[in-house]
């Protein structure tokens, strides 16, 4: 159940994507989803993998978002217009994913079949198994993302970033 809470705020976070406009609010959703989906790897696979994971991405961030922050112009932040969209697709997803139809499958017996096979761990194959492999495509969503937002923010063509004229 926790892990269903933690998706439905990942994909809520991702949703609300576009209605961002300044670098630092993309920034802190992009975070906060990255956040999510590191507590979700957590939560299905090592700790340790989820804490790396996440470190990896707050310093790739950081790095990122202090650039792009320090150079783009200072903008006063709107009004809650996108985390008010946020909590009304959060809300619907929610009763979605707690519907009995989704949490009370019968292909959720493969939980005891993955104790049993405690050897994978050893061979680090775990990510690959096709009971994993939702936590390997999430990850690389999450990277798409972070470059479609870093293409986002140095498009600007009035931007700190683009090219000097030589006229």
């Amino acid at each position: 159940m926790t892990t269903l809470i933690l998706f439905s705020l990942a994909v809520s976070g991702f949703l609300i994507l576009p209605l961002m406009i300044q670098p630092l609010s993309l920034g802190l959703v992009v975070m906060f989803s990255t956040l999510f989906m590191c507590m979700i790897s957590a939560l299905m696979l090592s700790s340790w993998y989820g804490f790396i994971l996440f470190l990896i991405y707050v310093g790739g961030l950081l790095v990122m978002f202090a650039y792009v922050a320090a150079l783009s112009p200072n903008v006063l932040f709107g009004g809650g217009y996108p985390v008010m969209i946020m909590f009304l697709v959060l809300i619907p997803m929610t009763f979605i994913f707690y519907s009995y139809y989704l949490t009370d499958l019968p292909s959720l017996g493969y939980l005891t079949d993955f104790l049993n096979l405690k050897f994978l761990k050893m061979y680090g194959t775990e990510m690959v198994s096709p009971q994993m492999i939702s936590i390997l495509v999430g990850l690389a969503i999450i990277l798409l993302i972070n470059l479609v937002v870093v293409v986002k923010i140095c498009y600007y063509q009035h931007a700190s970033l683009r090219p000097f004229s030589t006229q």
